[in-house]
């Protein structure tokens, strides 16, 4: 190269990961049926889910249009759940798993007045859990009960999981908060090596009010 240096071989990184197209909703509507205008309208807006808050408090009356198919899709989901109401009962939650593309996308959601997304983590006896890998947890934003019963937690690990609330301000000077800020329910029953010296981590978590050890 222009350094001087000779280069034996080139190697690329690998190719990016993609998250799904919302375009594949759109094919799992049954064959013979016609998808309502609205369907395009929410499965259209879905990539954007984390910017709808800036479109205000109107919204929509909710209109069973659409195909139970079309919730697979987390970005979806959510989506309906922001521009529509009142969502029935049957879709206040979804069931999503840690590694799920989409969540990090759904954690950068900000709360409105007619809007708040929450999250409950439920890991009891996962042997993956543990001191080096309980800090992954600290982009959940809207974590707010986490049970670890009989994981591999200890002390420490509890102390790596509060390192994870950070404040920092914006360019436009407004405080933003990054963590499980509101974690309110926390689980450590029949973790072994997380004894009491854990008190005055848990302190930090200014919502905390419910701990099982």
């Amino acid at each position: 190269d222009d350094a001087g240096i000779t280069i034996k071989r080139y190697v690329l990184a690998p190719p990016s990961l993609r998250a799904p197209s919302t375009r594949r909703v759109l094919d799992t509507v049954h064959c013979g049926t016609v998808p309502p205008l609205a369907l395009f309208c929410i499965v259209a807006l879905a990539p954007y889910t984390d910017q709808l808050h800036a479109l205000g408090a109107p919204r929509i009356p909710y209109r069973d249009l659409l195909l139970p198919e079309v919730l697979n899709d987390p970005r979806v989901w959510v989506t309906i759940a922001q521009v529509m109401y009142p969502v029935p009962v049957h879709s206040h939650d979804i069931d999503l798993s840690l590694s799920d593309t989409h969540l990090p996308l759904l954690q950068q959601i900000p709360s409105a007045p007619n809007f708040t997304l929450i999250s409950l983590l439920s890991l009891p006896g996962c042997t993956h859990v543990s001191d080096d890998t309980v800090s992954e947890l600290r982009r959940l934003n809207t974590l707010i009960a986490l049970d670890l019963r009989a994981t591999h937690l200890t002390t420490y690990g509890v102390t790596v999981l509060s390192r994870g609330l950070s404040l920092t301000r914006d360019d436009s000077g407004l405080h933003k908060k990054a963590g499980p800020w509101g974690l309110r329910i926390l689980s450590l029953h029949g973790c072994a090596k997380v004894t009491d010296t854990v008190l005055p981590v848990l302190k930090t978590f200014p919502l905390l009010s419910a701990i099982g050890k």
